[in-house]
């Protein structure tokens, strides 16, 4: 019962198109969208600008972002990449008022903010596969990074008079962090490699120290504009929000599904497509009770494997992980860390992660030494 079942899913998982894998080496990433800035209020600074105090309120409207990233997958879900990103927003409202009031204060009558960061981000794929070959069109991801942020204020407007134009600009930069939610969609039939990218960041830089200078000139008619005052005050607004953004990531040598089908995933010979593909050679890999690492006789077992796959010129591999006992869900995390464990080591001896087919039995029966097993088929 357990063979026509092992038969059937690897037959139904053939039959899916492109799949969401674990991204293996180098890739680039482009998204865009937009971002909600939140309300900054600062009541604490000393007294200086206008008379009015350093302190502050700022108020933006939905802005947009644009990111460009580079990064390396290691081929067990975690990815390392650099990341550089522009915001930008318009000042929805600007006040500057005494300390802990807001009575009085100077308003303003435009604006924007830009902030441009640089950003190392660290990110793990979670591989929806382990559940079922249903789940190989997403993969969700989860992810924080630290950085650098370079914040603009520009053309701050103030109403002082009818006859003068007062406005200011500053810029100052400071630390810098995110966190990551998104999802990747393969889209392998456009090309191998290719995801289609939508993720939510919560953005947040340290308030930069931002040194304002501020120019007043007259607007009378008649009269030459000149530099009526100028002067330099410092205060430190709160820069971060929400973002929401769609993309593209390209994942170099990240054969699909559909791909591997017609170039042979493994790089070795081409799939006969004159019959249905037949099961190779079987090898199993087995763990002591409740284990899910790798021995050496395991390791050993897992390159005979690749060996194998190697000469004999396999275009895929099915990774089914067991465990025995009562099929509850503590066995059958257990068959999961077990597949999960194998596949790595594959990946690591070089078998593409888009070439292997993950699933599991866990909670087979009784208690059986032979149960705690991953089988590795080569198709």
């Amino acid at each position: 019962m357990i063979k026509r079942t092992l038969i059937a899913s690897t037959l139904a998982v053939a039959a899916l198109p492109a799949a969401a894998q674990t991204t293996t080496g180098l890739y680039v990433g482009l998204g865009a969208g937009g971002v909600m800035l939140t309300e900054s209020i600062n009541t604490r600074n000393p007294p200086a600008i206008f008379g009015q105090g350093n302190g502050h309120r700022f108020t933006f409207n939905t802005g947009a972002n644009v990111l460009a990233s580079i990064g390396y997958g290691l081929g067990n879900g975690v990815r390392l990449e650099l990341e550089g990103t522009w915001r930008s927003s318009r000042i929805a409202g600007a006040q500057f008022f005494q300390q802990g009031s807001f009575n009085g204060g100077v308003g303003s009558t435009g604006g924007s903010i830009q902030s441009y960061g640089f950003m190392a981000n660290a990110l793990y794929d979670v591989d929806l596969t382990l559940l079922g070959p249903n789940w190989r069109w997403i993969q969700p991801y989860f992810g924080a990074g630290l950085g650098l942020a370079l914040t603009n204020v520009r053309d701050i407007g103030f109403n002082l008079s009818p006859s003068l134009s007062t406005t200011a600009t500053g810029s100052g930069r400071n630390l810098a962090w995110q966190i990551i939610a998104g999802a990747a969609f393969p889209l392998d039939n456009v090309l191998p490699g290719l995801s289609a990218t939508v993720e939510y960041r919560y953005w947040q830089a340290l308030p930069p120290n931002l040194r304002l200078e501020t120019r007043t000139i007259p607007t009378n008619a008649g009269e030459q504009p000149f530099l009526h005052t100028q002067f330099t005050r410092s205060f430190s607004p709160q820069v971060g929000g929400h973002n929401l953004n769609i993309g593209l990531r390209y994942a170099f040598n990240q054969p699909s599904g559909v791909a591997a089908a017609a170039s042979g995933p493994l790089g070795f010979t081409m799939p006969n497509f004159a019959r249905p593909a037949a099961a190779m050679q079987n090898f199993a890999v087995f763990f002591p009770l409740n284990g899910a690492n790798l021995d050496a006789q395991a390791r050993g077992t897992v390159a005979q494997a690749v060996q194998a796959a190697r000469a004999g010129g396999a275009s895929s591999l099915d990774v089914v992980g067991q465990a025995d006992g009562a099929p509850n869900a503590n066995n059958r995390g257990l068959a999961s860390r077990r597949a999960q464990a194998v596949t790595a080591a594959l990946v690591a001896q070089g078998i593409p992660r888009s070439a292997i087919n993950v699933s599991t039995v866990g909670g087979s029966g009784p208690q059986d030494p032979t149960s705690r097993r991953v089988d590795i088929t080569l198709r």
